[in-house]
């Protein structure tokens, strides 16, 4: 047990290093941040024109798309970790050490979770920042929503993880995560589009069709790691701890369930390409 800890241990140390010293991860929170700058931008220009402000979050919609795009890159990061190095061999000569799949993929887990928490707290220092320069408030939802997003992180990690395991080679990873993303996306932004339309004016196959979608979407809800992102948005407008530390729960419950997947996933497929 001391042995496997140790090996987790310098496993995760070495990818941990080796991210943080590579330029894409700030190149990353760069954009994430440029991408918030604009919206605030163009938030306070709305406010400077109507001379009126009616948010109790301000804040909240500009972090969540940092959030996301953070997030889009921690999943590639995950995505492409275990077809990376099964391309390179390096999986194969790690095995012949002390390493199972379990401490490889704890490694990898920890390494892009802890990723995801040094990101957050750029998040929270450019806030901050941001909040004292502009007078808008640094709330309680917008804590409520960095701790939040550890766990959304938490569950995009371990889906990426499990593309990387059951695929074998860093482009099938990366077309693989987008296909599937893609497709998730895809169905929400149908799904909200249908609802949108009055029933009575819908023809029997857009019936037909709406209802298929609504299934496929409540489907998705459950798979998606993005549909977390709702319920942790929705959970902090409404201010609702139920449903706060539900999605927590279930946001836990989805990671060890991919995790597990993966590290059978893993042990199944081999270090093969």
């Amino acid at each position: 047990m001391v042995q496997r800890a140790r090996v987790t241990s310098i496993l995760f140390k070495r990818d941990l290093v080796f991210t943080l010293y590579n330029w894409r991860y700030y190149t990353a929170l760069f954009v994430a941040f440029l991408a918030s700058s604009f919206i605030l931008e163009n938030f306070l220009d709305g406010i400077r024109e109507d001379d009126i402000l009616v948010s109790a979050y301000p804040l909240n919609y500009p972090l969540y798309i940092s959030i996301i795009i953070i997030s889009l890159y921690l999943a590639i990061l995950s995505a492409v970790s275990i077809s990376r190095e099964r391309e390179r061999g390096t999986l194969e000569v790690l095995f012949y050490g002390p390493v199972t799949p379990g401490n490889f993929l704890l490694g990898k887990y920890l390494k892009d979770l802890v990723l995801g928490i040094v990101a957050l707290g750029f998040c929270a220092g450019y806030f901050y920042l941001v909040s004292y320069a502009t007078n808008l408030g640094f709330t309680t939802g917008l804590i409520k929503a960095l701790i939040m997003s550890i766990f959304l992180i938490s569950c995009v990690v371990s889906f990426g993880l499990f593309i990387s395991s059951i695929t074998g080679r860093v482009k099938s990873s990366v077309l693989s995560l987008i296909a599937i993303l893609g497709a998730f996306l895809a169905v929400q932004f149908i799904h909200a589009a249908l609802l949108g339309l009055e029933r009575e004016g819908l023809s029997m196959p857009m019936l037909y069709l709406r209802q298929t979608i609504s299934l496929l979407f409540q489907g998705i809800n459950w798979v998606s790691p993005f549909a977390f992102l709702n319920r942790a948005l929705e959970s902090v407008v409404l201010e609702s701890w139920p449903l706060y530390f539900t999605t927590i729960a279930y946001a836990t419950i989805y990671s060890v369930i991919f995790i597990v997947l993966s590290i059978i996933s893993m042990g199944r497929k081999g270090v093969k390409t």
